[in-house]
């Protein structure tokens, strides 16, 4: 990967050209295969994760469930928290599609904070969006079935989708992971989904394994 391609990513858009060249100096591209695990309980704080492509699910075990946590998609990153603090327990990353990475090394990742204060600045106006948007999800919690999957499925589409003639595309997750990011039960979900495709909102591709949004945007209203 050369440098104007990292800089393509929301975490280094700022960072100088002589930053970027010296975290790619030892980086790694590693690919991943659907279903194969990235980092486990005990790897996390070694390394900070670039999605290239792909999508990676963050998940917990708890009390013998195994709940999605996450979805990060192209452009975002993870790892972060167990680099500056105590990783999450049970907390794993899994790819859930083809999956291609950066992976950057958390020593080289921690200097180049030092050295470049406005990739500091990044990561911290970046991390307070997230923060904003967990209060957004646990918001939702309160609000109705249909609009916790609009809202959830607007997001995921605005973040991570891939613009076609027909909306935006993403991942069709599996029922448990949606369910488990949109606090709903499987009936519930199942219910929402048909309402939301017989309304034209949604669509689902089974053989490409995609999900389309028609428009975000006006979903994300509907769940308003």
């Amino acid at each position: 990967m050369d440098t104007t391609a990292l800089s393509e990513f929301p975490l280094f858009s700022t960072a100088s050209t002589e930053i970027l060249d010296w975290l790619l100096s030892v980086a790694e591209e590693e690919a991943f295969t659907p279903g194969e695990m990235i980092v486990r309980d005990e790897g996390w704080g070694r390394a900070i994760y670039c999605v290239v492509d792909g999508w990676v699910k963050i998940q917990r075990t708890y009390k013998d469930r195994t709940i999605a946590l996450m979805i990060a998609g192209r452009g975002d990153y993870f790892g972060e928290i167990g680099i500056f603090d105590e990783p999450l327990r049970g907390a794993e990353a899994i790819a859930l599609s083809e999956v291609t990475l950066l992976t950057l090394p958390a020593q080289r990742f921690i200097q180049s904070l030092f050295k470049e204060p406005q990739l500091h600045h990044r990561l911290l106006q970046l991390s307070v969006q997230r923060l904003h948007q967990f209060h957004r999800r646990w918001q939702w919690r309160y609000r109705t079935p249909r609009e916790k999957l609009a809202k959830t499925l607007a997001y995921l589409a605005d973040a991570y989708g891939q613009s076609t003639e027909k909306g935006s595309e993403i991942l069709n997750l599996a029922p448990q992971d949606l369910a488990d990011l949109t606090d709903l039960s499987l009936s519930e979900l199942e219910e929402m989904t048909q309402k939301l495709q017989s309304s034209g909102w949604i669509a689902i591709d089974e053989v490409q394994g995609v999900l389309i949004v028609t428009n975000p945007r006006q979903l994300m209203h509907l769940g308003s």
